[in-house]
């Protein structure tokens, strides 16, 4: 519930209170020499408009301040919260940036201490893309790469992480995935990417992609180990030609 709806309930309620704080405080001075029932019957027949109007008044004042300070306190939260999202995601692809892919590492490494399901990383890389941006220029390499992480999105599996990790190269994380079921993903963005076209000036170019793919099954406390592994498996599949999937 955002903290505005909160606080004018919150105001609402305390206001509401106040003709019984009122009520009590006079109460007080004649406890002595009158009963709380006689009090009140009393009070109630002689100012009962007065307690009416400060029950509503008070509550409907208080409800309103509770709202703009509540108010206030969703708009810096919200700013927060964009500013988070910002700083852990790449702008022009809008995947996860480096700082966003090793806190999602940490988090999933985190949530691996109490299993020992497997967990696989997908290290990617852009076949030629210097020659890419030299040829047709560096917007079209921008458009390459945020095809390219459409691509990504639309083939790994719900819950898979996916980040650009710098320049050409991407990182998906997939939790719980065993070594088969992370070269069947990896397999997919490969295939998806050799059979997209890209066109530049209605000129159709053809972009491939190398993909390295590193498993872990056992319980670790540290990932840079196994993006290690996915980043020697990218390097062979490019030495050995490119277009293709290497899994360690």
């Amino acid at each position: 519930m955002k903290k505005s709806i909160t606080f004018a309930l919150l105001g609402f309620g305390l206001g509401s209170c106040a003709p019984l704080g009122a009520f009590l405080l006079l109460w007080r001075q004649v406890q002595f020499t009158s009963a709380l029932n006689d009090f009140f019957t009393l009070e109630w027949n002689q100012y009962h408009f007065f307690y009416e109007y400060m029950l509503v008044g008070t509550s409907v004042v208080f409800a309103f301040f509770g709202y703009f300070l509540g108010n206030d306190v969703d708009k810096i939260q919200s700013k927060n919260r964009r500013l988070l999202v910002e700083s852990q995601t790449d702008p022009l692809t809008g995947l996860g940036n480096h700082r966003y892919l090793h806190e999602a590492f940490h988090h999933q490494y985190q949530k691996r201490k109490s299993d020992s399901e497997p967990i696989s990383c997908l290290m990617m890389d852009l076949d030629f893309f210097k020659k890419v941006n030299d040829t047709f220029g560096h917007p079209f390499g921008d458009e390459v790469l945020r095809v390219f992480a459409h691509v990504i999105k639309k083939t790994i599996r719900p819950g898979d992480i996916a980040a650009r990790y710098g320049g050409e190269e991407f990182v998906c994380i997939l939790p719980n995935c065993n070594k088969g079921e992370a070269i069947k993903v990896a397999e997919r963005v490969r295939e998806t990417m050799e059979n997209h076209t890209i066109s530049f000036k209605k000129t159709p170019v053809k972009i491939t992609v190398s993909v390295g793919a590193a498993t872990e099954a056992g319980i670790s406390a540290n990932y840079h180990e196994l993006v290690r592994l996915a980043d020697k498996a990218l390097y062979q599949a490019k030495e050995s030609g490119r277009n293709k999937v290497v899994s360690i």
